[in-house]
């Protein structure tokens, strides 16, 4: 009897260390920033000619890429950039990046600070063009924000 008591209330006690271990993991999933940050860039023309509007989610303490080819020559990058996102301890998102654009003859590095949900445009190539940045953690009640007001942008006839 005693064998079965200890077999039990050991297997009970296994049972509630996985059950806490697989809640942890989920709530460490959910923790602001987890996953990393999405990074939105809208690359145009001091006329207002949009060129691109790449987006990546940049995973944590690690560089992300992105190439845009040109639709009508696959073999033509259109637009490439490289970005390292870090989430500060002050809640700002620290950019690190590399932005190429071949047709305009565009090479440009820097660094920005920019405060989740806030867009901000920096004048690249001398001019040539303007780069407007835009990050947000992921996941976080801002990206969730900003992923419906992106649907609800693109079906207008919709509402919730």
């Amino acid at each position: 009897l005693l064998s079965g008591a200890f077999a039990l209330g050991g297997g009970s006690a296994e049972v509630a260390v996985r059950t806490h271990a697989a809640l942890e993991r989920v709530r460490q999933e959910r923790v602001i920033g987890a996953a990393g940050q999405l990074v939105m860039l809208e690359i145009a023309a001091p006329d207002g000619e949009v060129i691109a509007r790449p987006r990546i989610i940049a995973p944590v303490v690690k560089a992300a890429e992105v190439v845009l080819h040109d639709a009508g020559d696959p073999d033509a990058v259109r637009v490439a950039f490289r970005v390292e996102a870090v989430r500060e301890p002050s809640g700002d998102i620290s950019l690190d990046y590399e932005l190429w654009v071949p047709e305009r003859a565009v090479a440009e590095r820097g660094k920005l600070s920019l405060t989740p949900g806030v867009e901000q445009a920096v004048s690249v190539g001398d001019g040539a063009l303007v780069a407007s940045w835009l990050a947000v953690p992921v996941p976080s009640a801002a990206f969730d924000a900003l992923m419906e007001a992106e649907t609800q942008r693109r079906s207008p006839g919709k509402t919730s």
